[in-house]
């Protein structure tokens, strides 16, 4: 799964503390179950908004107030719980909704009438991962997603056999852009014809995180009868390649940041890591120009989170500096920005600039913080 659980032995102890402690009122206890779906039962009179949902055999409630999310959603992006839940199938899943499809849940049991209120329900369905070798493409639009496109990756050099690749299209998981290795987005219609295709000396590798349909799905329609190549297939959320790859960036004439990961550790530490590019040509060298960076090493990384949430960025306390690294070709760079806190925000801000205090070359806003306890 996207996310981890965790119990360490100083949890474990905190737990036991509370329950040592509790009075004949009852207390709410932490309680985090990952596990598949089995069923949704829905509250009467909710109008969808509401109900219980059953994982390996626990009872657990949901209501308006829970947090429904997938990587590539974080709120509920329909009108009803039970639509989410138990709505149409994905492409090639035989079970609606996220019916059978793992779920991470943090929650509270409370004590005194043994019923568990989940908080948030996270989800991808299932955590089916593919790396390896991309061996046929044909893409004619900026996500590779029009009804002739495909990739697919570890068959034979005619790009026969192998696994294909079909982006979500559902709104509860969409499928995110297609990346390079420093996670900027494509434009896949500059891949048409085998582009992604390398060779045999310099093949193009990539990653590649959905879910493995249930049925066969239609891949591309490639017959001139009009019928269509169906098989099993990787529905993907994420696709990203495993190189730089300047000649398909969508925007290599503006400096740009990603953040591969923003982790907080109440009472520990903060790390923000991700990549950045200078403005460059479809080879990789550097456009420069006016006050434009022009390697991936040029500038400082600065990390801002709110951590006292008082809605406010205090530099002094609450914004983290590091200097990017250089990759190849040199425009792009890495970085990875440490620092002890105390607590943690639950966004944060990752600006790439000349310095400090200067305006931003290029920023990313509104990044989610994986938190966790201090183990």
């Amino acid at each position: 799964m996207f996310r981890k659980i965790i119990m360490s032995a100083a949890c474990a102890a905190a737990l036991a503390g509370i329950y040592a402690t509790a009075d004949a009122q009852g207390v709410l206890v932490p309680v985090a179950i990952e596990g598949p779906v089995q069923s949704f039962q829905v509250t009467a009179g909710t109008q969808g908004n509401a109900g219980t949902m059953t994982v390996m055999g626990q009872k657990i409630k949901v209501d308006a107030t829970t947090a429904l999310v997938t990587p590539t959603t974080t709120t509920n992006p329909f009108a009803s719980t039970r639509t989410w839940m138990q709505g149409g199938s994905m492409n090639g899943r035989q079970l609606a909704g996220i019916l059978g499809g793992t779920v991470i849940i943090t929650a509270e049991y409370d004590t005194a009438t043994g019923e568990v209120t989940a908080s948030e329900v996270f989800t991808d369905v299932a955590e089916n991962v593919v790396l390896g070798v991309v061996t046929a493409s044909s893409c004619s639009n900026v996500r590779c997603n029009g009804p002739e496109d495909y990739i697919k990756g570890n068959g034979n050099l005619l790009g026969e056999g192998g696994v294909a690749f079909v982006p979500n299209k559902d709104a509860r998981l969409r499928a995110l852009p297609p990346t390079d290795a420093g996670l900027f987005e494509l434009n896949m219609n500059l891949a048409a014809n085998n582009g992604l295709v390398g060779t045999p000396d310099a093949p193009a590798t990539f990653g590649v995180e959905g879910y493995y349909s249930d049925d066969k799905i239609t891949v591309f329609q490639d017959f001139p009868d009009g019928r269509k190549a169906t098989e099993n297939a990787i529905v993907y959320w994420a696709f990203e390649l495993g190189e730089n790859r300047p000649d398909l960036v969508r925007t290599p004439a503006v400096s740009e940041v990603s953040v591969l990961r923003v982790r907080c550790t109440e009472g520990g530490t903060l790390e923000a890591r991700g990549f950045v590019h200078a403005p460059m040509r479809r080879n990789g060298s550097a456009l420069g120009g006016g006050v434009n960076p022009l390697t991936g090493g040029d500038g400082v990384i600065i990390v801002s989170m709110d951590l006292n949430n008082d809605g406010a960025i205090d530099p002094a306390t609450e914004e983290f500096t590091d200097t990017p690294t250089a990759d190849l070709p040199a425009t792009y760079g890495v970085y990875r920005v440490r620092a002890d806190v105390e607590t943690c925000g639950t966004m944060a801000t990752v600006k790439w600039a000349p310095n400090a205090t200067a305006t931003a070359w290029g920023t990313a806003a509104n990044v989610p913080v994986d938190r966790l306890r201090l183990q």
